[in-house]
Order: structure tokens, then sequence, then C-alpha cells
């Protein structure tokens, strides 16, 4: 599904919703993401007041599962009632996500051998294949590079058509949103201490990341509570939002020992919680008012191609690392905020040319195909 325009149900089924905030959003989840992979696979020095970069922007991935689950719940509650919408459903999302990670899959095989000298297990190559690797605890990592959460995103779309029959207004949205905080503290407590496979499959698994989803679907029910009001109101959410993330970031380290001192081993738990409200907060506030600023049209168009970016920017950063780009620029200036901002710079010149033609070529084909199998279903 486009979150771009997305049809309205529950009432106002023939109704459509202007989305564009949640493509802007989808765009600087893949940028943030895209930071912090910047500067750790390469291992960039960069200037001290960027710190926060890779500290937080790791939260562009909770984003993504916060605007996943808010655009799925505006455009198919109350609809997936019948067999054929079912159907309906899984093809979408299966073509939508399946023709550009297969491909990247694919691509994988000669490029893991050329960079590394490694070939990819076939039991793993299948695991990600059939979308079941968030379940398989020696697969939960994925071999595609920031792969999990394609995994985690595919376990969620399995179990959406459930959330969206029983979870139909903003009182029972809040209680799942509970409940999921509840299941991951306790999922967090499960695997405390473990090491190794054990320990990353319980920080990779959709238990773990549940209430971000959650936290989605609650937004979606403000929205849609809220969207017939002043536009102040959407300017006030989004500014307010905005601030707590400040705070977030400027008092990570005394916010995480209160929380932790209240709540123990599962304090961390608490503090995502958090984080996974300011910025649902967020994606309410601009999807109420898409303020120009922040949806620009640059926004809304890597936005589209989010999903690209997300898959294509580790393959270009590892290859450009591996060709002594970061190296030479580094070596070039003095200090490191000229080199690292070179550096981004140099990358995105590779990496958004790519996924522009990567959408264009491989997603959208997918997403039409979809809609073709779907007409032909319903005919």
């Amino acid at each position: 599904m486009n979150v771009d325009v997305v049809r309205g149900q529950a009432g106002d089924a023939s109704a459509r919703f202007e989305l564009s905030g949640l493509l802007a959003m989808r765009c600087y989840a893949a940028l943030s993401i895209f930071l912090v992979h910047l500067i750790a696979l390469p291992k960039l020095p960069i200037p001290t007041y960027l710190w926060f970069l890779p500290a937080h922007f790791g939260n562009g991935v909770p984003l993504f599962y916060i605007v996943s689950a808010f655009g799925l719940f505006v455009g198919y509650r109350g609809r997936i009632k019948t067999r054929q919408e079912l159907r309906e459903f899984y093809l979408r999302r299966f073509l939508r996500i399946a023709p550009l990670f297969y491909f990247i899959m694919l691509f994988y095989v000669p490029f893991c051998w050329t960079m590394w000298g490694t070939t990819i297990p076939l039991s793993q190559f299948v695991s990600s294949a059939l979308f079941i690797f968030n379940f398989v605890p020696n697969h939960v990592a994925g071999f595609v590079m920031a792969s999990w959460s394609i995994g985690v995103e595919m376990a969620f779309y399995a179990i959406l058509p459930l959330l969206v029959f029983a979870i139909t207004g903003l009182a029972r949205s809040l209680v799942l949103l509970a409940v999921a905080v509840f299941l991951s503290a306790n999922w967090d407590l499960a695997f405390h201490g473990t090491e190794g496979a054990l320990a990353l499959f319980g920080q990779l698994s959709l238990m773990a990341h549940l209430f971000y989803f959650a936290a989605g679907i609650a937004g979606c029910y403000a929205w849609l509570g809220l969207r017939r009001t002043s536009p102040q109101i959407g300017r006030i959410v989004f500014a307010a939002s905005l601030l707590t993330i400040a705070g977030l970031i400027c008092f990570a380290s005394q916010i995480a020992v209160l929380i932790g001192t209240m709540l123990g081993p599962s304090g961390g738990s608490g503090v995502k919680a958090i984080w996974a409200v300011a910025l649902t907060g967020a994606v309410v506030g601009v999807s109420l008012y898409p303020q120009k600023w922040f949806v620009n049209p640059a926004a809304k168009l890597l936005g589209n191609a989010s999903f690209s970016i997300y898959l294509w920017h580790p393959v270009v950063i590892v290859i450009l690392d591996r060709l002594g780009l970061y190296h030479t620029i580094y070596a070039s200036f003095d200090g490191v905020s000229i080199p690292f901002l070179a550096s981004l710079i140099a990358t995105l010149a590779v990496l958004i040319p790519l996924s522009l033609l990567s959408y264009r070529y491989i997603e959208r084909p997918g997403m039409a195909l979809g809609a073709r199998f779907n007409r032909l279903g319903a005919a």
C-alpha cells in the first residue's frame, strides 16, 4: 500500500486521506538509519557535536514500524472481512516486499563472495525467502544486511488481520499498547543474561518490537479522532513530540537511570516505550497538519523510495569503503567535520539515484502486479 493516499474505512469508506506526512516520515526514518550505518560500518570518526547520531538515530527502525502500523490501520480497518479481502491483503503485502527483497537476496550471493569470500547457507537463504527467519534463532538477523527488520515487519503482517478484527477503537488500541509493553518487558527479562544467537533472537524478534506497532495503531485512532479539529492541534502535537524527542536525546542517560531505578532490569523497555509514544505523537501531528518545511517534495520523493534506501544503503557503504573512498576523503582534509560531510554527500550521490531506479523498476512493478492480481481475483 502506498501510504501517501489511503482509502478510509468504518463509516467513511469512500473517503481518501492525503497522508503525505507518512511519506516524509518514511524518508527521515530511512535516512536516520543510513546515518547510523554510515558511521558504524566503515567506522568513520565524527565531530563530537554529532554524538547523538549513533546513539539515537537507530530509532528510525521503530519509526518505520509505527508508520507502517498507522498507515495499514488507516487503510485496512473494516476491510478485511472475507476470504477474498484476506487474500488481497496478504498478496499486496507480499508483492510490496518480495520483489526488491528477492532481487537483493540474489545480489548478495556474488556480493558476499566478492567482499568477504563467504557463501550463504542454503537453509538461511530458504528461511529468508519464505520470510520466516524472524522465528529461527540462528537466522533472525538475516544474511541481507539490516534485513532483520523485514523479518519483524512480515511477522507483523501475518497477525495484522486479527488485530484489525479485534482492535476497533482508541480504547482497545491503548489496551493493546499496554499489553504489548508488558509482554516486551517480560520478553527482555526472559532473555536477560543470554549471549550469542539466543540473545540476538531475543532482541530482534517480533515480540521485542510489538509495542511499536501497537503505538502506531493507537496513533491511527488518535488521528481519526482529531483529524476534523483545528490544524493548530496538529501543530501543537507535532511540536510537543519534537520537544519530547529532543528531551529524550539530551537527557537520555538521566532518564535511563531514573526508569532503571523504578523498573529494574525492565527499565530498557520503559525507555523504549517512551520513545514509542514520542515518535507516534510526531506521526500523528504530521498527519494532522503536514507542515511544508517538513513534508517537502524531496522528503516525499525519497519516502516513496525509502524501502530501496533501506536495503541498498549498507551495500553502497561497504563497496565505497572497500574502494577506499572514505579513507581518501579523511586523508585529504584536516579534522573530522568536513571529511564526514564529504563522505555523507558522496555516499548519497550514489545511494539516492540507485534507490530511485530500484523503486521505479522493481518496487513499483511489484505493487502494480499485486493490484492486477487482486482485480483478477475479484472479477
